[in-house]
């Protein structure tokens, strides 16, 4: 109440100067601070009026705006908080870092040792199996050519036993019934 008591004051005072300033209403007629009950008392109900209707949406307004910084407020602190615990863990990483590359380095020396050793095993097995394919290769042509050899030297053996044999009259009758005995 203090306030608006506050306020009729300093309007009256400017209100005062105002007509003093002015001169009044015309010649011998002088102002005086009774002129201003009646302005005052219209402003007074004025604002009266205006502070009863305007009171309710006022205290809506301001307990609205009132309640929305409260909820800002508090989803920054959600924020700055979850804001910290997100530094903290990307700190414990950054902290950790040595032996983190420290740990990859070593897995990274794991997996080639492993996969050198793999690498080795594998090609001895593919030797190995080259190897014993050789071998059954080998093998398989020698027999082809042993046979090769073979079957020419028999035919070599029948081509001079029929030049032997068309040679000579003697072997001609012996096979002749040979032959014939046979049937």
């Amino acid at each position: 109440m203090r306030f608006w008591t506050a306020y009729a004051f300093i309007a009256l005072g400017f209100a005062t100067k105002a007509l003093a300033a002015g001169g009044g209403h015309g010649e011998g007629h002088h102002s005086s601070i009774t002129d201003l009950i009646a302005p005052a008392v219209n402003v007074a109900i004025l604002l009266g009026v205006l502070a009863w209707k305007l009171k309710g949406p006022l205290a809506a307004y301001f307990n609205k705006q009132s309640d929305d910084i409260a909820n800002t407020i508090e989803r920054v602190n959600l924020k700055s908080k979850e804001a910290k615990m997100l530094l903290e863990a990307e700190e414990r990483k950054a902290a950790n870092l040595p032996n983190e590359v420290k740990s990859i380095h070593s897995q990274a020396e794991n997996e080639v040792l492993a996969f050198e050793k793999n690498l080795s095993r594998e090609t001895d097995e593919k030797t190995q199996k080259l190897k014993s394919d050789a071998n059954l290769k080998l093998q398989a042509d020698k027999k082809a050519a042993l046979d090769e050899l073979n079957a020419e030297l028999l035919n070599q053996v029948i081509a001079k036993t029929k030049s032997t044999i068309k040679t000579n009259k003697d072997y001609q009758s012996k096979v002749s019934s040979k032959l014939l005995k046979g049937l």
